[in-house]
C-alpha cells in the first residue's frame, strides 16, 4: 500500500480515538466532533497536497514528453528540410538528365538524317558512277572506231603520236579531215599544233593542195609537232611557227596571243581554234577572231575546239557581239564548225 494512503489511515484512527476518549472522559461531543473535523481539515488539506503533487508531476511530466516532441518536430523538421533539399538535388539531377536526354535523342536525330542523306548521296554517286562507266565506254568504244576511221582513210608514213592528253579527240578528227576534203581550202590557220597539225597536213596532201600553218606558244612542243611532219614527210602541206605569248590588242583591252608576222597569211579559209591553253587566263582563246579578222576568206569556216567549256562558251557569246557567226556543224566530240557570215 503507498505511504500516503498509510498516513490518512493512521489520520483517520488517531482522530476517532482522540474524539472516543474526549467522550469517555466526559469532554462531550462538542470535543470529539472538533477532534474529527480537525483530522478531516488535515485529510483534506494532504489530499489537496497530493493532488498539487501529482499535478506538478503531471506538468513535468507533460513538460518532459512536450520538449520530446519539440525535439523529435524539431529532428523531423530537419529530416524535413534534408528531404525537401535531396528532392530538389534530385530535382535539379532530373532535369539536367531530361535535358541530357533530349540533347542526345536531338544529336541521334541529327546523325540519323546526316546518315540517311550520306546514303542517298553515296547511291546517287554509285548511279552516277555506273552511267559515267557506261557513257566512257560508250565514247570509249567512239574514240575508237573514229580512230580506225582516220587510219581506213589515210596510210601514215611513220609512227603516229598519241591522241592523248591536250590533243583533239579522234572523232573530232575525223569531222575536221571531212571538212578538209570537203571545203579543199588553200590556207588552213591553226591556233595551237599538234595531232590535228599531222592529220589535216594528210587531207591537204590527199586534196592535192593547199598547206596549214600552226602557230605554237611552247617551243618544245613546237618543235615536236615540226618533227612528227617531217617524218611524216608532209613539210610541204604544214609549217609549225613557234609564236610566244605577248599582250595583244583586243575590243577587250590587251590580252594574251601569238605573236607573229602574219603578212603572209590572208585569205584563211579554214581557222582552227585549239590554243592557247585555257590556263594562259580568261577568255584566252577570244582575240583569235578580232586579230584575224581582216585575214580571214570571204564565208570563212572556223573550227573552234572545246566548245563545251564555260570559258570557250564565253569566248563565243563574245564574238557574236561583234560578228555574224552561225553553226553550221556540230562536231562530233567537243568542238563545233562555225560560219561566218560576211556582209
Amino acid at each position: 500500500m503507498p505511504r500516503r494512503q498509510l498516513v490518512m489511515i493512521a489520520v483517520v484512527l488517531a482522530a476517532v480515538l482522540g474524539a472516543a476518549l474526549l467522550i469517555w472522559r466526559g469532554e462531550g461531543l462538542a470535543g470529539g466532533f472538533a477532534l474529527i473535523a480537525l483530522a478531516t481539515i488535515i485529510l483534506l488539506q494532504m489530499d489537496a497536497r497530493r493532488r498539487l503533487s501529482d499535478l506538478a508531476a503531471d506538468v513535468r511530466r507533460n513538460r518532459a514528453e512536450l520538449r520530446t516532441a519539440a525535439a523529435r518536430t524539431s529532428t523531423q523538421e530537419s529530416e524535413l528540410k534534408e528531404l525537401g533539399r535531396q528532392l530538389n538535388v534530385s530535382a535539379r539531377a532530373a532535369g539536367k538528365a531530361r535535358d541530357h536526354s533530349e540533347a542526345v535523342l536531338d544529336r541521334l536525330d541529327q546523325v540519323e538524317g546526316l546518315l540517311a542523306q550520306q546514303t542517298e548521296d553515296a547511291v546517287k554517286h554509285r548511279r552516277a558512277l555506273h552511267r559515267d562507266r557506261r557513257m566512257r565506254s560508250r565514247d570509249n568504244l567512239t574514240q575508237i572506231q573514229a580512230l580506225l576511221q582516220l587510219h581506213e582513210q589515210f596510210s601514215p608514213d611513220a609512227p603516229l603520236p598519241e591522241v592523248a592528253g591536250w590533243a583533239m579527240e579522234p572523232t573530232a578528227l575525223v569531222e575536221l579531215v571531212n571538212v578538209v576534203a570537203r571545203l579543199r581550202p588553200r590556207l588552213v590557220l591553226e591556233c595551237g599544233s599538234g595531232t590535228s597539225t599531222l592529220w589535216i597536213a594528210y587531207a591537204l596532201r590527199r586534196n592535192g593542195s593547199g598547206r596549214v600553218v600552226a602557230l605554237d606558244h611552247d617551243t618544245e612542243y613546237a618543235a615536236a609537232t615540226a618533227q612528227v611532219i617531217t617524218e611524216h614527210g608532209l613539210e610541204q602541206w604544214a609549217h609549225i611557227r613557234h609564236a610566244p605569248l605577248a599582250p595583244t590588242d583586243t575590243p577587250r583591252g590587251p590580252m594574251p596571243w601569238y605573236s607573229t608576222d602574219l603578212t603572209d597569211l590572208t585569205g584563211i579559209e579554214l581557222l582552227v581554234v585549239d590554243g592557247p591553253p585555257k590556263a594562259t587566263g580568261e577568255l584566252a582563246r577570244y582575240p583569235a577572231l578580232p586579230v584575224l579578222d581582216d585575214r580571214l576568206a570571204p564565208d570563212a569556216r572556223i573550227l573552234f575546239d572545246d566548245a563545251d567549256r564555260p570559258d570557250e562558251v564565253a569566248v563565243l557569246d563574245a564574238w557574236r557581239e561583234t560578228y555574224s557567226l552561225e553553226v553550221e556543224h556540230e562536231l562530233a566530240g567537243r568542238a563545233v564548225l562555225l560560219r561566218l557570215r560576211t556582209a
